[in-house]
């Protein structure tokens, strides 16, 4: 497809939660991009609900959705459980879409959902948004200027590790890890929920080492990152380390977090090399939407520019306990971005920022890492070309708590899969 002028014909598929608050308002913002047709949820009374609500027709059954003929695109928003089925019926069925984070349950479902979109020439994204943040995007231009010199290390503590964390260090170098290695940690703790139905007596801690070419290391380390037990809350603290400087960030509130470049200059370097200039980002929003971040360095104003304002942003709100009230001006056009980027690609005009062998990528770090921690902190290399111990008991995991074979499309796609 390469009608650029030409509405998207899309369904929803999967109308939970995050379908509803974090999706429903961007839909006006999206309206010259793609005409919403049909939501597909086999959970009934969920499905009819939303689907008046959006005015659209709904449907139970995924295959009778693609056997009506009437969209060419899909937005996947469903549990993470049933994405690769999903992906594959999809793709199979020459059906564009856009999957949630995380990707799917193991490295072998994505290779496929990567595999079966190529056979098909379909585009399959993967709506990854946290490296679309207003820190990372201005982070990387920052990267481009050399102002701090090469950074070669990042180090992390208590944001989001894991999938989201995977794809922006990625997306900050530009290339791929060559290895990983992880050590974990658990202990007891005073009982605790972290929803109503999420009841933990346990807390486990990660440490990551992500190795990339030319001797440049991510370390990426959290225990839980929802700030329970008065951990360090997200975005906790990014350093990315040059040869002399730091670009820094660190928690002020949940979901929200102050950032400078910390400089030193000649002088200080032949005396301490204490950093002695130091420049604060700045994110500007405007009716609750992000709009740019910029930092005045000596060598001239670093800006990145939202070119995904939208609406409604007052209605994307982080729904966790202890930040009900709190407005992230920046996700929506975080998520708007990737939305956009998968309807360009589809159109043929936009080089996608995070394809589906990106997507694969991560997994392979993240299963990668979890493999390493099996076997006490085993480095092991990337790309992965074997089945790991991990992916193996996910699959018989997955099979016990759902009662259906993971890699059985067809038992699956019309199957209601409750989230965790």
């Amino acid at each position: 497809m390469n009608n650029n002028s030409e509405k998207l014909k899309v369904a929803i598929i999967g109308s939970g939660n995050r379908t509803r608050k974090v999706y429903t308002p961007l839909f006006d913002s999206l309206k010259d991009e793609i005409e919403i047709i049909a939501v597909c949820d086999p959970n009934k009374e969920s499905c009819e609900e939303y689907a008046q609500r959006l005015g659209v027709k709904p449907y139970t059954s995924l295959k009778r959705l693609i056997n009506d003929q009437i969209i060419n695109a899909a937005l996947v928003i469903c549990p993470i459980d049933i994405h690769y089925a999903v992906s594959i019926y999809l793709s199979e069925n020459k059906i564009h879409h856009l999957v949630e984070t995380s990707m799917c349950s193991t490295i072998q479902q994505g290779k496929l959902m990567v595999e079966k979109a190529k056979e098909n020439n379909v585009v399959m994204r993967i709506a990854e948004n946290f490296f679309r943040f207003p820190f990372d995007r201005i982070a990387k231009e920052i990267k481009k200027t050399n102002f701090i010199g090469e950074s070669k290390r990042i180090v992390c503590y208590h944001d989001h590790t894991g999938y989201h964390n995977n794809s922006r260090w990625t997306y900050f170098f530009d290339e791929y890890p060559v290895s990983v290695q992880c050590i974990d940690h658990t202990m007891v703790t005073m009982p605790h929920n972290s929803m109503a139905h999420r009841h933990h007596t346990t807390e486990n801690f990660t440490s990551r080492f992500f190795w990339f070419p030319e001797n440049k290391l991510v370390v990426d380390q959290a225990a839980n990152i929802k700030g329970m037990l008065g951990r360090t809350g997200r975005p906790g603290i990014t350093s990315i380390e040059g040869t002399r400087g730091t670009i820094s960030r660190w928690t002020t509130r949940n979901w929200f977090g102050d950032g400078e470049v910390r400089y030193c200059s000649d002088k200080s370097l032949m005396d301490g090399a204490i950093a002695d200039e130091i420049y604060p980002i700045i994110n500007e929003a405007e009716n609750n939407c992000w709009t740019s971040t910029y930092v005045d360095l000596p060598t001239g104003k670093i800006t990145y520019t939202n070119t995904n304002y939208h609406h409604s942003e007052e209605s994307v709100k982080y729904t966790s306990p202890g930040t009900k009230n709190i407005i992230r001006d920046y996700y929506g056009s975080a998520l708007r971005s990737a939305i956009t980027d998968f309807t360009g690609a589809i159109k043929g005009h936009v080089k996608s920022e995070f394809t589906g062998e990106d997507a694969l990528m991560s997994m392979m770090m993240e299963s990668g890492a979890k493999e390493s921690a099996l076997n006490q902190g085993k480095i092991i290399k990337l790309p992965i070309e074997t089945e790991l111990e991990v992916d193996k008991k996910q699959l018989i995991e997955l099979e016990k708590k759902n009662g259906i074979n993971p890699m059985d499309i067809e038992q699956i796609i019309d199957q209601s899969i409750a989230r965790p």
